[in-house]
């Protein structure tokens, strides 16, 4: 049987388009439906004389249909396990650069001790009893016999005069938001034990 070249005309590719995206959109996320739809109507575009000759163009055409999402899906799939590959790999290292700034803290809060203790009497007490033991400023007060806001003063006062003591010892690379990074110790004469 000789088949008879389909002529293309304006309601008729209407019609095939009309079938096209019912047949897509029943079988893809509406949110690709129209990336497959596209790529269907190119290769059809592309093999133009296989599809106006084939004896049956609305079966040849769901046929083309079926073949590109089947490789919509193969592609989502691979897409969807590059990107879970990606984001493990991303957050093993956000947790290893957490788990060594946490080390450089830690480390770094061990010569905290020795700097706070080379304070004045009154401000290394408020600022070991709120920094160090973990004591709100409310109960530092209580336990120092001073009001609120005479050791929130105290602790101000002594947080501005530890960081002008470790600015003298120590070169420190804070982030955008003033967390600890990492020291480095510039001096030996600090008095810590650093």
């Amino acid at each position: 049987m000789k088949t008879v070249p389909l002529t293309l005309t304006e309601p008729t590719w209407s019609k095939f388009e009309a079938q096209l995206r019912s047949y897509v959109g029943r079988r893809v996320d509406a949110r690709w439906a129209d990336d497959v739809v596209g790529d269907v109507l190119l290769r059809l575009v592309q093999h133009r004389s296989s599809f106006e000759s084939a004896e049956n163009p609305v079966a040849w055409m769901l046929r083309v249909a079926a073949n590109a999402i089947a490789d919509h899906y193969r592609r989502r799939s691979a897409e969807d396990r590059t990107r879970a590959l990606v984001k493990t790999e991303a957050q093993d290292a956000s947790a290893r650069a957490i788990q060594e700034t946490q080390s450089t803290v830690d480390e770094f809060a061990r010569c905290l001790v020795p700097f706070i203790r080379t304070l004045p009497k009154p401000y290394s007490d408020a600022l070991m009893l709120t920094a160090i033991e973990g004591l709100s400023q409310a109960e530092a007060a209580r336990r120092l016999g001073l009001s609120h806001s005479g050791v929130k003063s105290r602790v101000q006062r002594a947080r501005a005069q530890l960081k002008q003591a470790l600015l003298r010892c120590c070169a420190l690379e804070v982030d955008r938001r003033g967390s600890l990074l990492d020291y480095e110790r510039l001096t030996k004469g600090c008095g810590t034990a650093c």
